[in-house]
């Protein structure tokens, strides 16, 4: 055999080698998810299909689907059409080889049950942690396309869970490549319509980097149909809805183990009645009655509406709302004005650090050194505030 002659048949060897390995490359991919599914701690897994597509540096996973070992409810906890995990040639043109993840078509199904072992809600795992065992680099977008969440409690059947349809949104820069060397956050924003066609919003800021969470949060729900929710009044506070509209905005941010925000529920044209069903709590009796007064008693004559500013703050072991701080709100809303139905833009993280000793009691040593430590918290965290981008404009 010549050396020509040898160098063919090497190159040919070599050629069905990587033929043969890019044939199997599916196979042992899906074998690898697969396992790494099956080996979580409270939950088991398995997945459809795997599409390699070496020329772009991805692949694609079909028809995952995920369970709660021992759920109170026989839901999936998680399910997806296709996730597609890729190199991010954006990062990867300016110096930085991370990666992004892409959800198509996502459910999730958080289920509250009456026990620990019953309950799914996710919280036994590091679902961060999982999603980048799966691939060799670590994510810096996540996008999810046309998902859904529902919500579960006891006593509520699984037809009247509180579902959000139609949920879009991403979060990108989660490992800090548009600035490195420097402090930033992560940036990210979701739309979605819940029960039957309101809008939601939800966008904000994390720092993934961050010892203790660090996170300033903004959600909007608007024009939700109170008689959609009867079978929660009905469990929860013995009540029937015949007509109204709810709406609630909501505003949270938290830093170094402690949180500060505030709720504000608005209900309009509201038709309350009692149930037919026997109290089974002094709590509930109270809350029906106070429903009562503020629905008819306390109603805003003009807007024909009822709100409440319902503050919050504490830290993340033990948060704290003042009961006496939401019947307030709502009478000095009834007697003065309703709330504009618009987000106040009033909570951001300078707003917690900077009473992190009213939260907890601690004190830099008498006034002059308390003023001090504010001082320089405030100036601190003004260089530290992260800044939400609009929505539907990406931060990369």
């Amino acid at each position: 055999m010549t050396r020509k002659q040898k160098v063919l048949v090497v190159l040919i060897a070599l050629a069905v080698v990587l033929v043969a390995g890019r044939l199997m490359m599916p196979y042992a991919v899906e074998r690898y998810v697969n396992g790494k599914l099956q080996s979580l701690d409270s939950y088991r897994g398995h997945i459809g299909d795997v599409d390699i597509h070496l020329w772009r540096g991805a692949y694609s996973i079909d028809a995952i689907e995920i369970e709660k070992t021992g759920a109170a409810r026989p839901v999936p906890f998680f399910k997806a059409r296709r996730l597609n995990l890729s190199v991010e040639w954006r990062s990867l043109l300016r110096g930085s080889i991370v990666s992004e993840a892409e959800f198509l078509g996502p459910e999730l199904n958080l289920v509250q049950a009456d026990s620990k072992e019953g309950s799914q809600l996710g919280g036994e795992e590091n679902w961060n942690a999982r999603l980048e065992e799966l691939f060799p680099f670590r994510f810096n977008t996540v996008q999810v396309v046309d998902g859904a969440v529902s919500f579960l409690a006891p006593g509520i059947g699984t037809r009247d869970a509180i579902t959000a349809r139609q949920v879009n949104g991403s979060i990108t820069n989660l490992t800090n490549v548009l600035d490195a060397g420097k402090r930033t956050f992560a940036n990210f924003q979701v739309g979605a319509q819940v029960l039957d066609g309101a809008p939601a919003r939800v966008q904000g800021s994390l720092d993934a980097f961050a010892p203790q969470p660090t996170f300033d949060v903004n959600l909007e729900v608007k024009q939700v149909q109170l008689p959609q929710v009867n079978p929660w009044l009905r469990e929860y506070i013995k009540a029937d809805a015949e007509a109204g509209k709810f709406e609630l905005y909501l505003e949270l941010a938290a830093a170094d183990g402690k949180f500060a925000g505030y709720a504000k529920p608005i209900l309009q044209d509201v038709d309350l009645y009692r149930s037919n069903e026997e109290e089974q709590s002094a709590l509930r009796r109270l809350w029906e009655g106070f429903l009562d007064f503020a629905a008819n008693a306390l109603e805003n004559p003009e807007a024909d509406q009822v709100a409440a500013r319902i503050p919050f703050s504490g830290t993340i072991e033990n948060p704290d709302t003042s009961l006496f701080a939401t019947i307030s709100s709502v009478l000095r809303n009834a007697f003065v004005s309703a709330f504009a139905r618009s987000l106040e833009g009033s909570i951001t993280l300078r707003d917690v650090k900077k009473n992190l000793r009213e939260i907890d009691g601690e004190g830099t040593g008498g006034d002059e050194g308390k003023a001090k430590g504010a001082k320089s918290e405030d100036q601190k965290t003004e260089r530290e505030k992260p800044k939400p981008g609009p929505p539907g404009k990406s931060a990369n």
